[in-house]
């Protein structure tokens, strides 16, 4: 197929036209253009229109009009802005012209609880929630469920994070390194350091930027009501190193609260070092297998074995931890809905805290997009059917949906939910998912959110680890 050509009239809403249409053309290339062109060149062409009075959206193929919306800028029940309005036309424009299966509908955003926790802070009732995501917003009866149980949880564990202060503050490190690169990866992370002392470079890079943090942390007025250390696999560091990691962060913030360290690779666990975590405060772990067939894990670039996660698993136990996490990912390539259901049967035994089920996101700079013509992946429907096994299973655990993100190009355009035991929610995703709480980013890659009378500025640190360990260097007197 060619690039679909999407025609911009009186607006610059570019980003939201290409999200909406990649709804209904997966993996398909795109071209922008401003104005009807004058000879329109075949294919298909969708016309995204703002008028004075209404958000107009039309498809054609080879010139011709297959399909056309319009949503009034006024008089609707809803006040929505014009981008929203267009990105609403363009959808329904789309599904007559083309049609596709989307579960959530025209909600394309990484958070579709965001707008559910403004229309319950309006003080609307959980019926006119759910009417609305199903019309306008055409979500299935399930996704609205999900979204409503998911937004009441973000309501109530922020009032629990606020409790602990009126100005709390999340602290994220960030360790991108791993031993290897999964196949799905796109993150910021490294595995290559063969001829590299990178590793005790950026340890000491982070702990420099730990001070120069903890002074602004003081001005702000901020307390902190949570350390998250994530990557990549923190605990891919050698003992030493990670010892030096965790004093750099006793030394400059409180932990008291919630302390969170990425242990995502089996792999990378021993017992003494899941003792050492323990003797600096960490209270909550990640331990993930992702799936419990060897030979997907295999396929998928990871060196360890569904053995080796429930040794790993084991070890965290006996080493004192009472709040573990477990990521699983629905969609890998190959894998069925029966496989779906002994990896949760196999994790759901371990009785982990919190389980974590991310349905695959095949990511433009991963090593998944750029060979995916090798691997077979499941349509949306199979998807659906594999995340609604997991969702069973965690119920049946005892477990409840309490946070939740999506992300681009997901594999049936579904979604990633947090699920944990009652009082074991990891405030810290919250805080950050939701947008409800500052977060301090430190290490490359980190992001910072200050979140002030409900508006969010952003401070992106640079990505690239050596570049970041020589920033840090240079700041240094």
């Amino acid at each position: 197929m060619t690039d679909i050509l999407n025609i911009l009239v009186g607006h610059q809403f570019v980003n939201e036209v290409q999200t909406v249409t990649q709804l209904f053309f997966p993996g398909e290339g795109f071209k922008h253009v401003q104005g009807m062109p004058a000879d329109m060149p075949k294919g298909y062409g969708v016309v995204a229109e703002m008028t004075a009075d209404a958000a107009v959206a039309t498809v054609l193929l080879d010139g011709k009009k297959i399909g056309t919306h319009t949503m009034p800028l006024t008089g609707l029940p809803l006040h929505l802005s014009p981008r929203r309005l267009l990105m609403l036309a363009l959808y329904h424009a789309l599904q007559q012209a083309v049609g596709a299966y989307t579960p959530w509908g025209a909600l394309t955003g990484i958070r579709p609880t965001k707008m559910v926790r403004e229309w319950l802070a309006w003080g609307w009732s959980d019926e006119k929630v759910l009417a609305t995501l199903a019309d306008p917003f055409c979500c299935t009866q399930e996704k609205g469920k999900l979204a409503l149980t998911v937004a009441h949880a973000e309501e109530r564990l922020t009032a629990r994070i606020y409790e602990q202060a009126a100005n709390p503050v999340g602290i994220y490190l960030s360790v991108p390194f791993c031993p290897t690169r999964c196949l799905y990866c796109s993150f910021n992370v490294d595995h290559n350091f063969a001829s590299k002392d990178i590793y005790t470079q950026y340890v000491a890079a982070v702990a420099r930027e730990c001070k120069t943090q903890a002074p602004r942390l003081q001005e702000m007025g901020g307390v902190v009501s949570s350390v998250y250390i994530g990557g990549g696999t923190p605990t891919v560091l050698p003992k030493p190193l990670l010892e030096q990691l965790l004093n750099a962060v006793a030394e400059n913030f409180d932990t008291a609260v919630e302390y969170s360290v990425e242990a995502g690779r089996p792999d990378t666990l021993t017992k003494e070092k899941l003792a050492m975590l323990r003797r600096y405060g960490v209270n909550r772990i990640a331990v993930n297998p992702q799936t419990l067939k060897d030979g997907t894990l295999q396929k998928i670039g990871r060196k360890h074995t569904a053995a080796d996660f429930f040794t790993a698993f084991h070890l965290a136990r006996d080493a004192g931890f009472d709040c573990i996490n477990a990521d699983l990912i629905v969609g890998l390539p190959g894998e069925t809905v029966d496989d779906v259901h002994r990896t949760m049967e196999g994790v759901a035994a371990l009785s982990p805290e919190n389980i974590t089920v991310h349905t695959l996101a095949v990511k433009r700079a991963s090593r998944l997009n750029l060979l995916k013509g090798e691997y077979a992946l499941p349509d949306a429907h199979t998807t659906e059917a594999m995340l609604a096994v997991a969702e069973k299973a965690c119920q049946s655990a005892g477990l409840s949906p309490y946070y939740m993100y999506r992300q681009k190009n997901m594999v049936g355009m579904f979604e990633n939910v947090g699920y944990a035991k009652p009082g074991c929610e990891c405030l810290y995703n919250v805080g950050m998912m939701a947008e409800t709480q500052t977060v301090l980013g430190i290490g490359a890659g980190a992001v910072s959110k200050f979140v002030t009378d409900g508006y969010i500025t952003r401070e992106f640190n640079v990505k690239n680890p050596e570049v970041y360990v020589a920033r840090q260097g240079e700041s240094q007197p």
